[in-house]
């Protein structure tokens, strides 16, 4: 008779303890024998943590990368206005012409040009880009290029590891997996998010830990 009480003692706890773990094991990952769950989530942010879009008129591939900082293509007149609304202090265009230049930029919002192509990065446009986007007095910002798509996807991909401390790679899966239409033929720009030095590109922007 004891034994058939310590028994069903032991089912109860079981089911007790099943009770508490199946709501939540449809958000669980399943995590490898041997592997430090608290260094996966820290070194492998999940695609949820990418840059999300945006629906706004006037922003064509608009998302949001952090609190901090937007992305996206060619802003109208209209998307200046949306990016006055949602309390963008700086807007940054990375395109060789200066094609915001008819654009009436609302008081309130600085401007800043970094002109730059897709086939050939130099540091000191990282550099710029940097210290800007590492001044939290000129935050939120707002980057673009013609298509929000690979000079933009580039900036982000360095703010991502530089200011958020993420690995390359995952970086480089942001930039190319995260649906900004990233296009492949651009593979020097990837390229050079692996080489460079990114604790020397941070000295000369002059962040520090």
């Amino acid at each position: 008779m004891q034994v058939r009480r310590v028994l069903v003692r032991g089912v109860l706890v079981c089911v007790a303890m099943l009770a508490v773990v199946m709501p939540g094991c449809q958000h669980t990952a399943v995590i490898p024998l041997g592997t430090d769950n608290k260094t996966r989530v820290a070194s492998a942010p999940a695609a949820a943590t990418w840059a999300q879009p945006v629906d706004r008129p006037g922003l064509p591939n608009f998302y949001k990368v952090s609190d901090d900082l937007y992305r996206g293509a060619q802003p109208t007149a209209e998307g200046v206005e949306q990016l006055k609304a949602l309390g963008i202090k700086t807007i940054i265009n990375l395109r060789s012409s200066d094609t915001d230049k008819n654009l009436s930029i609302p008081s309130g919002i600085a401007y800043e040009t970094i002109p730059m192509t897709a086939w050939r990065v130099d540091d000191a446009e990282v550099v710029r880009f940097l210290q800007i986007v590492g001044d939290r007095s000129r935050l939120p910002a707002f980057v673009h290029c013609r298509r929000g798509a690979d000079r933009t996807g580039l900036m982000v991909a360095i703010y991502r590891v530089a200011i958020q401390s993420w690995d390359k790679e995952q970086a480089i899966a942001e930039m190319t997996e995260g649906g900004f239409r990233f296009y492949s033929g651009w593979q020097n720009l990837v390229q050079y998010i692996r080489d460079v030095d990114i604790d020397a590109i941070k000295q000369q922007a002059g962040l520090t830990n």
